[in-house]
């Protein structure tokens, strides 16, 4: 995915720019809306996100999977940081996010 619109892209969205701006903003289009230090990486289809957090250091990773629980879980931190991600990811380790397990949430 481009930062950018080059015309060149995997993804339906333009660029990681404007679907940064429609995850952050209060957009009717996008359900779930993000901090907006948190950006948006990696698309793995049906609306399952991998999202790096820019106001950390190291580059924290987050997940977004709209596929499993309710929307207030949908979005969530990972334990690893962007570097160690990538290693993984390069190493095929790092398929899915890793959504954790609700169990006092009435809406999942």
């Amino acid at each position: 995915m481009s930062l950018t619109d080059t015309g060149r892209w995997f993804s339906d969205e333009e660029s990681l720019f404007s679907l940064h701006r429609a995850m952050t903003s209060a957009s009717p289009d996008f359900e779930v809306n993000r901090p907006p230090h948190v950006m948006p990486l990696v698309t793995l289809g049906c609306g399952i996100w991998w999202c790096v957090d820019l106001n950390t250091p190291h580059g924290s990773m987050w997940g977004l999977d709209p596929n499993g629980n309710c929307t207030h879980h949908w979005f969530f931190p990972e334990k690893f940081t962007l570097a160690e991600w990538l290693i993984d990811w390069l190493d095929g380790n790092r398929t899915f996010p890793d959504a954790p397990a609700v169990d006092d949430c009435p809406d999942c």
